[in-house]
């Protein structure tokens, strides 16, 4: 199997300015992997992300990155599974991003990391690796991107970081989606970009204004995730706010979803959330802001543009929706 360890807390140590990466830690990985394998009857490849990153500092080629480096040595070594550790800020962001890049990959990946060092009183690192060792190992060929994290295997595409401090810092507030159609192929003649495409997302609060939302596309995002209320409502009323969505929906892909922490967007049942549809809002229905950020994101760099990638953001492709 293969670790493929990208920085986070799992790999930090305590000195006088705060956490920090610890030098010693591929020994100790290597330790710690060893002790985890040895048992299940599977030798352990290790690999590290040169350098190691903060997950704070992750940014729109992070993930793009980390999966072009999987899937290069799972096509070398073929392992029967892939363990990926991460920092947990943006840890379900990037386990999102993943679902899409690595479906189909042949090897189970499992993304984990941990609330506490390696080496700190009561870490939760021992626990989380093995956890995930195992996992990657059992699951099926086929199986989809997952995290393991405080006791519970959670769907990547589904999951969300809901705790700052709490061993069980993630959660998948819903399961799978059944019926996924699977990632399509790149359109003809695509090629790959010369940047990932950054997808950012902005949430409605009632004192928001239509220049603060035309503010947000100032720095030329690819694709804007709208995080609206309820079932897909925006302050449509306001002055401005319809002619600024219609303006950004022109210029690039504006993906709706809920600030709920279930349910989803319908953009068909208030008038409200037609106005939205009718400027050219495309209905995310029940994706979390991690889906929603990291399929349109990959959608982008894929090539799809137009009523092509509306069409594939409101498919279910890896269980990250229902549709």
């Amino acid at each position: 199997m293969l670790v493929f360890a990208t920085g986070g807390t799992i790999g930090m140590h305590e000195t006088d300015g705060g956490l920090a990466p610890d030098p010693d830690f591929p020994e100790v990985l290597e330790r710690l992997v060893g002790g985890i394998c040895r048992p299940l009857g599977v030798e352990a490849r290790i690999n590290h992300l040169l350098p190691a990153i903060d997950s704070a500092n992750a940014d729109a080629e992070t993930a793009p990155r980390i999966a072009r480096a999987i899937s290069a040595r799972v096509r070398t070594h073929r392992p029967r599974g892939v363990v990926i550790l991460h920092g947990t800020d943006t840890l379900a962001y990037t386990a999102a991003r993943l679902a899409f890049e690595l479906s189909g990959l042949g090897s189970p990946v499992v993304v984990t990391g941990s609330q506490r060092p390696h080496g700190a009183a009561g870490t939760d690192a021992v626990d989380n690796l093995a956890m995930a060792v195992r996992a990657s190992v059992r699951a099926a060929p086929g199986a989809p991107v997952s995290i393991a994290f405080g006791g519970s295997i959670l769907p990547a595409a589904r999951a969300t970081k809901h705790d700052s401090v709490s061993l069980t810092a993630f959660r998948a507030e819903l399961p799978l989606a059944a019926g996924a159609a699977g990632v399509p192929a790149a359109p003809a003649a695509h090629d790959s970009p010369a940047a990932p495409a950054r997808v950012l997302s902005f949430r409605l609060t009632p004192a928001v204004t239509a220049e603060d939302l035309r503010a947000v596309a100032g720095g030329g995002p690819g694709g804007l995730v709208l995080e609206c209320y309820g079932s897909g409502t925006a302050p449509v009323a306001r002055p401005g706010m319809l002619g600024t969505l219609r303006e950004l929906s022109a210029a690039m892909p504006v993906v709706a979803i809920t600030q709920c922490a279930t349910g989803g967007v319908d953009l068909t049942r208030y008038a409200v959330g037609r106005e939205l549809a009718a400027a050219g809002v495309i209905d995310g229905s029940d994706l979390t802001v991690e889906a929603a950020t990291a399929k349109l994101g990959f959608l982008l760099d894929r090539g799809h543009r137009g009523e092509d990638l509306r069409a594939l953001m409101e498919r279910n492709l890896v269980g990250e929706l229902a549709d």
